[in-house]
């Protein structure tokens, strides 16, 4: 971000922060729920449920702009499995949006001259090429990779690495971020939860505790050393105690928020029980945003939501991550 873009994301974090103030400064659509993997911990791979249409999306990004959104991230699923996807990225960018991609990197390749508007590309790998390929599939680390290289030829777009510290891959981080270093790039730590992304079921790859814990003291001690990793140490630090920690204050349903396949605004669809949710489509993109309660979750343990939080409970090494363009 520039210094204005800077400046301006400041005073609405602290209007929210200080006076309660309710703009949804970050989006993050799911805008399909198939991928072309289907990784042992994540149930947003087959498509099911409902898909919002080209023109109910567009309708929500113009809503967005009206309401002060700065930052949207298309994810799912595999966001550039949508044929659509560029119409959408153009939308967010007429407006003035900040964008960002997460994907597998399988298409980044075929669609990186379509893709260079973006301004900011995530990157699945969970591993070295023997881990990332036995949990996704033969080839998978190569494209990763060739993604990473594709769009290193476009210097605007931040790139990062996101991987998964599960059962599957633990012991793999060192291997990550010598990937990173060579690739001139930061590396995002995500704990594997003990329900599958997108469900409710139990995740059979959710790490073992006591190894975890090690891994993420590993990590700590790597980043304090200048590692190549985008978590800030407070969040790593929070994110140690999985799956017992303390409730965060929440930036959700203030600064940032959620947009299901379906057309649900919510905080962030990891609250399990705690989950409120408003149909966009019955509501409009507003209203359903206004509707929202502050979260009540007793814990947090999506990586790039601790980071905001922290950020909002202003610890200082996150709000400096935040104020260059983070999570």
């Amino acid at each position: 971000m520039n210094i204005a873009e800077t400046l301006g994301m400041g005073k609405s974090f602290m209007d929210a922060r200080f006076f309660g103030a309710r703009i949804p400064l970050v989006v993050s659509m799911v805008v399909t729920n198939r991928c072309n993997y289907s990784c042992p911990y994540c149930d947003r791979w087959d498509g099911r449920g409902r898909t919002l249409k080209t023109d109910e999306l567009i309708s929500m990004l113009d809503e967005m702009a009206a309401m002060g959104t700065r930052r949207v991230i298309f994810t799912g699923g595999e966001p550039l499995i949508r044929k659509d996807i560029f119409d959408l990225i153009n939308r967010a960018k007429t407006h003035g949006f900040k964008v960002n991609v997460n994907t597998n990197g399988t298409l980044v390749p075929k669609f990186m001259d379509r893709l260079k508007a973006i301004d900011g590309m995530t990157i699945s790998i969970d591993g070295d090429h023997v881990t990332h390929d036995r949990i996704r599939g033969d080839g998978a680390f190569d494209a990763a990779i060739a993604a990473v290289r594709a769009a290193h030829d476009h210097p605007h777009i931040k790139i990062r690495l996101s991987a998964v510290v599960s059962g599957e891959s633990i012991g793999a981080e060192d291997a990550l971020l010598d990937i990173a270093r060579r690739e001139r790039i930061e590396v995002f730590f995500q704990p594997a939860e003990h329900r599958l992304l997108g469900s409710d079921e139990v995740n059979p790859l959710a790490p073992p505790l006591g190894r975890y814990r090690e891994t993420i003291d590993h990590l700590i001690a790597e980043k304090e050393k200048g590692a190549p990793i985008a978590n800030s140490v407070s969040a790593l630090r929070y994110l140690r105690a999985w799956p017992n920690g303390a409730a965060l204050p929440c930036a959700g349903s203030k600064l940032f928020v959620r947009v299901d396949s379906d057309g649900r605004v919510m905080i962030c669809g990891r609250m399990g029980e705690y989950e409120e949710a408003f149909s966009a489509l019955d509501y409009g993109f507003r209203e359903a945003f206004t509707r929202l309660s502050p979260a009540r979750c007793p814990t947090c343990w999506c990586a790039s939501r601790v980071e905001v939080n922290q950020a909002f409970a202003l610890r200082p090494d996150a709000l400096v991550g935040l104020a260059r363009g983070g999570s």
